[in-house]
């Protein structure tokens, strides 16, 4: 990387830890330093809701599953329009009436003190567990940028976004996170336009569109409805919605973005923005992810797009390798070929011709990472590759530096909120709660940063101990969908089942829990038209898929602690 990039980058980088530490001194309690004195404006809580969403991981992986795949990945966004209006209605106002500082206090009145250490223990281990995949992720395909060690960049991000979020609290993590989501749109903005104009002069917008639509790239809606299908409509606008309610109305990481500000209108109007703009960001960021698919026909690429691949350890393994990279070199030429004169002619014949060489430089492509996959002896994919390989090869010196800059700003906006957020549940639903309030203000804001260090602490060696991931964007989901729907199954008993008491919540919540791990663990032949149940350690025979895709998990861990906490509640009323 040029010596400009690596200026910018460390510009970025400066001006956030100054940006994100200066608003601390204002902090004297935990009241400040939690929530800023609710005191936020809708517009800055609105972008920090958004920035947490959309991090590295929307950034990079997002990009990727289009390109590899297709954009089918927006319809789990599909519900969040209709997520957002029905916490408006429902859990603002009683959040705010009640000024809480997390979701889970609200629980204790009702449901008692086991109910809530529990709910908020299982928010800490789902997002403890998710947060250093948050960091270790990106950390790899920023290692590979910037040409650093793999420790290097994990320490790099996992410190910074300690330090300024220790020191600054919520409203530096706030303030970073508005300059953070607007480094990174124009860094995709940016990216959209270098794309278009690297284009053969015959080949515009729509005729990108036109090949990408041939090769089914474009696919956005699927109808069918199918269980064992990760996305469809059905998927996205049903089962999705389970999991947005609970995402933006149970997790504290976005709880307490709208928890800052000053009235309920406030808070409405901070999520009624992430309503209209996120489907559409969305969008965006796959349709950018499908038009690096149709850059790629007409620029060089490599056959992966990994740093290194992996050197042949027996002849055959070698004589392969160099079939596959013959087969690849005249593909890509006839690839390009076959795209300029289906482009021309837009006839059937001419599409078709595209198509299938397509097929086969795909093919000669995947038999080239499963050769790599067999002389490491690991599952290998590049997905998460494909967007900086483009960001180091075709982005003007200069510009690298700010985009890898919007990288970085996409993690850390995840990591600053999650890092709040766990603090914020780990004082007032475990030490301050369990400890009787007996000391003082200054006490518990220093014990807060104390928390927020240790958790940075724990994040940071946890993401040192992960490997890669085929698709960062839908582990953090799969990781979420374990805990979300249960949760927010006691979140209806509390504001909509009236007979529902402790026993009740604290058992469904466990066999809610205890049946989406169960139904994880089914998996499907159709070869076999066989359903079998393997247990986690168990390998998965070849053949077998998942019978229950994980967004499935969540309407099913709602619906299980609703009807097992009202049957519950109903047999054992409270005395």
């Amino acid at each position: 990387m040029h010596w400009i990039d690596w200026t910018v980058l460390f510009a970025f980088l400066a001006y956030t830890i100054w940006d994100g530490t200066r608003s601390g001194k204002d902090a004297h309690n935990i009241n400040d330093y939690l929530l800023a004195s609710r005191s936020m404006p809708w517009w800055a809580a609105g972008l920090s809701v958004m920035a947490t969403q959309a991090s590295a991981i929307t950034f990079i992986g997002t990009t990727g599953l289009a390109y590899v795949e297709d954009m089918r990945f927006v319809q789990v966004y599909l519900a969040i329009p209709f997520a957002m209006i029905l916490i408006c209605i429902f859990l603002v106002p009683f959040f705010h009436k009640v000024q809480a500082f997390t979701a889970y206090e609200t629980l204790e009145e009702r449901f008692g003190l086991k109910t809530r250490l529990t709910t908020a223990g299982l928010f800490l281990i789902s997002r403890g567990l998710a947060l250093g995949a948050v960091i270790a992720a990106p950390s790899y395909v920023l290692a590979l940028l910037l040409g650093l060690p793999l420790t290097i960049t994990i320490l790099i991000i996992g410190v910074i976004a300690t330090l300024y979020t220790m020191l600054g609290g919520v409203a530096g993590v706030i303030s970073t996170d508005v300059k953070q989501m607007a480094v990174m749109m124009f860094g995709l903005i940016f990216c959209f336009g270098i794309i278009m104009f690297n284009l053969p002069d015959e080949v515009g917008f729509g005729d990108a569109l036109y090949l990408a639509g041939s090769l089914d790239k474009l696919t956005a809606l699927d109808l069918n409805f199918d269980l064992s299908e990760k996305y469809n409509v059905w998927s996205g606008v049903f089962a999705a919605l389970f999991l947005m309610l609970s995402y933006f109305g149970t997790d504290q990481t976005q709880v307490q973005r709208y928890l800052t500000t000053p009235s309920v209108a406030q808070a409405r109007k901070s999520l009624m923005l992430s309503a209209y703009a996120k489907v559409p960001m969305q969008f965006f960021i796959l349709l950018l992810g499908v038009m690096l698919y149709v850059f790629f026909i007409f620029n060089d690429a490599p056959i992966s797009f990994r740093a290194a691949d992996p050197v042949a350890q027996t002849e055959q393994q070698a004589i392969l390798e160099k079939q596959i990279a013959q087969d690849y070199t005249s593909l890509t030429s006839e690839r390009q070929q076959t795209a300029i004169e289906a482009v021309k002619t837009r006839s059937r014949s001419a599409q078709q011709a595209f198509v299938q060489t397509d097929k086969a430089f795909n093919t000669a492509r995947q038999q080239e990472l499963d050769l790599q996959a067999e002389i490491t002896n690991t599952d290998i994919n590049d997905t998460n590759y494909i967007l900086p390989y483009f960001i180091l090869k075709y982005i003007p010196i200069g510009f690298v530096g700010l985009i890898i800059a919007g990288i970085f700003a996409a993690a850390m906006s995840s990591i600053d909120s999650e890092l709040n957020a766990l603090t914020t549940v780990s004082i007032v639903d475990w030490y301050k709660r369990l400890d009787g309030d007996k000391h003082d203000e200054a006490h518990y804001l220093s014990s807060s940063r104390k928390v927020t260090f240790l958790w940075g602490v724990i994040a940071t060696v946890s993401a040192l101990a992960l490997g890669e991931t085929k698709s960062i964007i839908e582990l953090i989901n799969q990781i979420g969908s374990y805990f979300y729907g249960s949760i927010l199954g006691v979140f209806v008993l509390l504001l909509w089942v009236k007979k529902a008491n402790g026993t009740g919540a604290l058992t469904g919540l466990l066999s809610g829990m205890l049946a989406v791990f169960t139904f994880d663990r089914f998996f499907y032949s159709e070869t076999l038209s066989d359903y079998s149940f393997f247990l986690p350690w168990q390998q998965i025979p070849d053949g077998y898929s998942k019978a229950i895709e994980f967004l499935w998990l969540n309407p099913l861990g709602a619906f299980v602690v609703v009807i097992v906490g009202y049957i519950v509640s109903t047999s054992w009323p409270r005395k």
